[in-house]
């Protein structure tokens, strides 16, 4: 009998040690694959294995989110939240799926706690801070932007809290303070350069259009909508100087 136990146990452990080995197999080509539907697959078969490899569920979800799928990055992280519940990343990943999926109140509960389990988390603060413009409560939006820029981070983090509390400050009509995040914001999210010029180029071809007869516009009229363009486009692409009061 004792012969026996030792053996299924021998047996038993030997078996789950070739499981994890296997799944690991999996992930990893799933790493080291330049592939992203390959490094799905990968990462699927690692987790058909072992189905609480959590950073695979991590690897995918990331991936889902690139391509759009939020459902199911939401589920591949809604389970890297129940293998690692005191870690906020995998509610700051579900934040930000919601936000795509325009569901601002559960955006904002999985960044909420994100932050409570991270109270410096500054991109906690700053997507939050898009969820609650999105939402409508541009006060509530203005504050989060300004706590993420206070506690700092990558230039991206930062640069995003500035744009978020930029489109604040303008939907507000407070276009100096708008104009303030605008420049810094240039430059640290280049993201919003195409933010911004995609409103100049909507509001000229809408002032264009207004006519009912385009020809009647005349060569002066045209040169007018060309040199705002220019200045619109010359704002966008050279960036401003730097200054200590900027900082």
């Amino acid at each position: 009998m004792k012969k026996t136990l030792i053996i299924a146990i021998g047996f038993l452990f030997f078996s789950c040690t070739a499981w994890g080995q296997d799944a690991m197999h999996f992930f990893n080509l799933g790493l080291n694959s330049s592939i992203t539907n390959t490094k799905i697959n990968y990462f699927t078969r690692a987790l058909e294995i072992n189905p609480i490899l959590s950073e695979a569920y991590e690897k995918r979800g990331i991936l889902f989110y690139f391509q759009e799928k939020y459902a199911d990055t939401i589920h591949d992280f809604q389970r890297v939240t129940e293998l690692r519940p005191f870690e906020p990343e995998g509610y700051l990943m579900l934040g930000l799926a919601y936000i795509k999926k325009e569901d601002y109140d559960k955006a904002i509960a999985n960044l909420t706690y994100a932050i409570k389990l991270d109270p410096n988390l500054a991109s906690g603060y700053g997507y939050r801070a898009e969820a609650y413009r999105l939402k409508g409560k541009t006060d509530k939006a203005i504050q989060d932007s300004t706590k993420a820029i206070e506690l700092g981070g990558s230039e991206q983090t930062i640069g995003k809290a500035y744009t978020t509390r930029s489109k604040a400050y303008k939907e507000l009509g407070q276009s100096e303070l708008a104009d303030k995040d605008f420049k810094k914001a240039s430059r640290l999210d280049p993201e919003y350069y195409r933010y911004t010029y995609a409103s100049a180029t909507e509001y000229l071809s809408n002032l264009a259009s207004e006519s009912s007869d385009v020809k009647r516009i005349g060569w002066m009229g045209s040169a007018i909508l060309i040199a705002i363009l220019f200045v619109v486009i010359f704002k966008l692409t050279l960036p401003a100087p730097k200054k200590d009061d900027d900082k």
